[in-house]
């Protein structure tokens, strides 16, 4: 949470920007972000008011002109766009920062405009006052537009606590000079806090030049924080609940292939029934009948008393036969939600594991499904990596879930596909030329590129499948990149930077 002597220092160093024009008014839920144009320059100063970040920081560029304004923005860039900043001070003791901002009202007549950031934690606001009155206010948590409003003037530290002795005299006589000395606390690679003075920090403290840099700093660090914890939270959620649906359509695809253990059994009653059909009345529940498939052995056929006895015979064969033809299927189903429920699992423990955000973006795009355009627009945009074999074969390889889905698909069934078992990684399909048979090198190089491009890069002994493409199915509502396969072959290669760079150099082989 950003102190009141961390104000005390942004206040004056923002005095070295008077005369600085607001150039643009920028609006958020959270915060308010003026952009000044000083000595030439651009500054995008912001008043945060999350509770994790209750400061102001400069942004390291200008964000985009909002190009559909609410009535708060138009009230705001009518009343600061233009306008100059005269000043800028913080209440001693009081965690607060007023920016003066001297422009012109709608009728032309100058007026001060007073912008105060009130950095409370949680009840952390932005407010704008002119003439004791409040203009704007972005949460409305105490005050909302009309209300009476008197600004909090700058004052100095009381004579009494000035008369204090020891290091808290020092310390309140630096702060009224101004003898301030920004620096950031830092622990494990991350800007925890900035400090106005280099005291009472538990990590390492890194000078910086200004306050404005520190606290920029710090906002660099928790707002990546912040967007690293949202991004993994959005994609966990997503992933839970494709686990969850997954899992019960498992289940019930269990529970079904389960019944069709049932063939035997309604076979045997249905063909009973056929054979003593004469012998059942209308009306009965139930009939034990000779089984004509086990000499001496008997089976119960139950019956609906409703039906005559052929209705139920026909019942009974048609049961039969619609789980005969659903058994044909159920097997490979309940293998294929088996896989895709592991698959999932894994996913969600790389979410987990993922310690940035261009490891979470880059899990994303093989996670979050797409329209089948999006697929196209994607591969095409981009395209494969290709290289040519000893052979002279083309080989294919994937740089995006997206990429491998639309590679694979549009293979032709004679293609050989590779990927790394078990492992995320790329597509990688060898396309042989016509009257020219695919050697065991050719094969092992497209082995090779296939590790490469996966997350063994830098194994040994990377186990490698290879199928052709017919023997690879792609599951209905499976995400982009997910197959399944079969009738394939495992090759172990280990992937080795001068054997790629050997197939990269061969003519017809992009850069990677």
């Amino acid at each position: 949470m950003t102190d009141w002597i961390v104000l005390q220092a942004l206040a004056r160093e923002l005095l070295d920007l008077r005369g600085a024009r607001v150039d643009a008014v920028h609006l958020e839920p959270r915060r308010v972000v003026l952009t000044l144009r000083a000595h030439g320059q651009l500054v995008p100063l912001a008043l945060e008011t999350r509770q994790e970040l209750p400061q102001v920081y400069r942004l390291p560029r200008p964000p985009e002109r909002q190009r559909a304004p609410g009535p708060q923005l138009q009230l705001l860039r009518r009343d600061l766009e233009g306008a100059r900043l005269q000043g800028a001070y913080a209440p001693f003791g009081e965690r607060l920062l007023t920016l003066c901002l001297s422009g012109r009202d709608r009728f032309g007549d100058e007026r001060v405009v007073h912008l105060v950031g009130e950095f409370f934690g949680s009840h952390a606001d932005v407010l704008a006052a002119s003439e004791g009155q409040v203009l704007f206010a972005l949460h409305g948590r105490r005050r909302v537009a009309g209300d009476a409003f008197t600004l909090p003037g700058p004052k100095p530290p009381p004579a009494r606590t000035l008369r204090r002795a020891g290091a808290v005299q020092d310390l309140l006589v630096r702060i009224a000079r101004g003898d301030f000395a920004p620096s950031v606390e830092e622990q494990e690679g991350r800007v925890e806090s900035a400090w106005a003075f280099p005291w009472a920090a538990e990590g390492l403290l890194v000078p910086k030049e200004s306050m404005l840099d520190a606290m920029s700093a710090v906002a660099a660090s928790r707002l990546a924080a912040m967007d690293l914890r949202d991004l993994r939270a959005a994609l966990r959620q997503r992933l839970r609940a494709q686990h969850e649906r997954a899992l019960r359509t498992l289940q019930k695809k269990e529970e079904e292939l389960g019944e069709t253990l049932d063939l035997d059994l309604l076979l045997h009653q249905g063909e009973a029934l056929k054979l003593h059909l004469r012998e059942i009345s209308p009306g009965q529940g139930r009939a034990l009948l000779q089984d004509p498939f086990a000499q001496g052995a008997t089976v119960e056929v139950p019956l609906d008393p409703n039906l005559s006895p052929s209705d139920n015979m026909a019942r009974i064969f048609r049961r039969y036969q619609k789980l005969r033809s659903r058994a044909a299927h159920l097997g490979q189903e309940v293998q294929d939600l088996g896989e895709r429920v592991r698959v999932l699992a894994e996913q969600l423990q790389a979410v987990e594991r993922a310690q940035d955000i261009p490891a979470l973006r880059a899990l994303r795009e093989d996670i979050l499904p797409a329209r089948e355009a999006e697929d196209e627009k994607g591969a095409q945009r981009g395209g494969p990596l290709r290289f040519t074999t000893q052979g002279g074969h083309e080989v294919l390889v994937g740089r995006s879930a997206k990429e491998n889905d639309a590679l694979t698909r549009g293979a032709r069934p004679s293609d050989l596909w590779f990927h790394t078992k078990d492992r995320q990684g790329a597509h990688c399909i060898l396309r042989p030329l016509p009257g020219r048979p695919i050697g065991a090198p050719d094969r092992l190089e497209a082995a090779l590129l296939a590790a490469f491009y996966s997350k063994q890069r830098g194994g040994s002994q990377v186990p490698v499948d290879y199928t052709f493409v017919r023997h690879v199915r792609r599951p209905r509502g499976a995400a982009p990149g997910f197959v399944l396969y079969d009738h394939h072959e495992t090759l172990f290669v280990t992937p080795d930077e001068a054997a790629i760079e050997a197939i990269r150099r061969r003519r017809g082989s992009s850069r990677s």
